[in-house]
């Protein structure tokens, strides 16, 4: 009775739409092939498993295909997620939402600030749990719950303080680690910003399927309009009453002149070209005309939501402004986040080796990560993963066992720990101050 009630929750539960595509209901038989695929070809394609991990997935994906007809969709996805996490490399990983979506959400957003977890944007129908603290999910403590969406990617601690916030918005993960039955709302409680505790039934969002990614940090900022329906945010819409780093969140690279302060505060929040927008070089060439005819006592080079993109665009600019900045005696400073990742990175790496104070909380990965690669689809689901094949070395430390053609960048980074560490509290972000940079402009 059980294997039959299991079989026709799978044969019944519908893979939601992926890449904008009507999704057949998948049977044992052909989650069993996609497995099996994975099986064949994933290790032949990425470099970063070592053999335990390597054989922790093979030995992880086979129980997974051996028990399709026992295992709901959203417990095959789960399952794939944890398999993919195994190599340790936050570039290995089973897209889901952020990159691309595949998965429905919640009517919330949330962030997770020093205090806990808080809600920071919503659909106008829960505008009143706006900057409410969440004190459950699904009857868990949100930390419980942390601990139980982290094995889904892998990455550093603050890295996967990113990914969470995805994660325990998602039905379909929640139900993946049964946690939630497939049919129930979401319980949340929360501690309203107001005063009093209140408790919330949600229901998800209809499935807004797209190709482009959604970066959580979009939700911090008001006037960005994120995906997947209308958002209301807590923070004003007026950008005058924002601090810099929240003005601009759909321009990719822009500058301010600080007169009192004399300092040039420059925003990079995507590695490379955006449409529509100047381009890096043309940008680049008017910060360090800044330089050369203002007076600068710091520059500011805030990269906390930077996940990355092509790093070689703007690889040659942050080396010159390293430069341009020593020789005209300023202070430079780096501002890093949990979103701080891939050519982010990099471009951090650059700073720290023109000699950059670090400021903020630890960025979204290790000095040394496997990156490039390409995308792989499923045959049968549509889900994507993605490889990696080559190696980014930024530190010091030598890796005799990677190949030296599978090297893509070598540096020698001491560290990357922020010198002088700050976190954001939801004091500060709901009073529209911030932290970081004041810690800069400080006397």
């Amino acid at each position: 009775m059980l294997y039959l009630l299991r079989f026709l929750l799978l044969s019944c539960w519908s893979l939601l739409p992926l890449a904008g595509r009507a999704q057949p209901t998948l049977t044992p038989a052909q989650w069993r092939q996609d497995l099996q695929a994975t099986l064949d070809s994933l290790l032949q394609k990425d470099r970063s498993f070592r053999p335990a991990e390597a054989a922790a997935f093979r030995s992880r994906i086979t129980a997974l295909r051996d028990s399709v007809a026992l295992k709901t969709t959203p417990e095959l996805i789960v399952g794939l997620a944890r398999a993919m996490a195994l190599s340790g490399n936050a570039h290995t990983r089973l897209y889901l939402v952020r990159n691309r979506t595949a998965l429905r959400r919640y009517p919330i957003r949330v962030w997770w600030f020093a205090e806990g977890l808080y809600i920071v944007k919503t659909t106008p129908a829960y505008a009143e749990l706006l900057g409410a603290k969440v004190e459950q999910l699904a009857g868990h403590d949100p930390e419980k719950l942390h601990q139980w969406v982290t094995p889904l990617f892998a990455g550093s601690p603050t890295w996967a303080r990113y990914m969470s916030t995805y994660s325990l918005t998602s039905p379909e993960i929640l139900q993946g680690l049964r946690l939630l039955g497939q049919q129930d709302p979401l319980r949340v409680r929360v501690r309203m910003r107001g005063g009093g505790v209140r408790t919330v039934q949600l229901s998800p969002l209809p499935f807004a399927p797209t190709n482009q990614p959604t970066e959580a940090w979009w939700d911090l900022a008001p006037t960005h309009p994120g995906r997947g329906a209308r958002w209301q945010s807590v923070l004003p819409a007026d950008t005058t009453k924002l601090p810099l780093y929240l003005r601009r969140p759909q321009q990719g690279f822009w500058q301010q002149y600080l007169p009192t302060e004399q300092t040039l505060y420059v925003h990079y929040n995507r590695a490379g070209n955006l449409p529509g927008q100047p381009p890096v070089d043309s940008v680049g060439r008017q910060i360090l005309r800044q330089l050369r005819t203002r007076p600068v006592r710091k520059v500011v080079v805030d990269l906390r939501f930077n996940t990355g993109g092509n790093l070689e665009v703007g690889q040659a600019f942050f080396e010159a402004l390293g430069k341009a900045t020593q020789q005209c005696g300023a202070q430079l400073y780096g501002l890093v986040g949990r979103a701080t990742f891939s050519a982010g990175l990099y471009h951090l790496a650059q700073l720290r080796l023109a000699g950059a104070t670090l400021v903020g909380e630890p960025a979204g990965d290790s000095l040394d990560y496997w990156a490039e690669g390409g995308n792989w689809v499923l045959p049968h689901s549509g889900l994507m993963l993605h490889y990696a094949d080559r190696f980014h070395s930024y530190s010091a430390a030598p890796h005799p066992e990677v190949p030296p053609a599978q090297v893509w960048l070598d540096l020698a980074v001491p560290d990357l720990t922020p010198t002088v560490p700050v976190l954001l509290r939801a004091q500060d972000y709901l009073a529209g101050r911030d932290p970081l940079l004041e810690r800069v402009l400080a006397p």
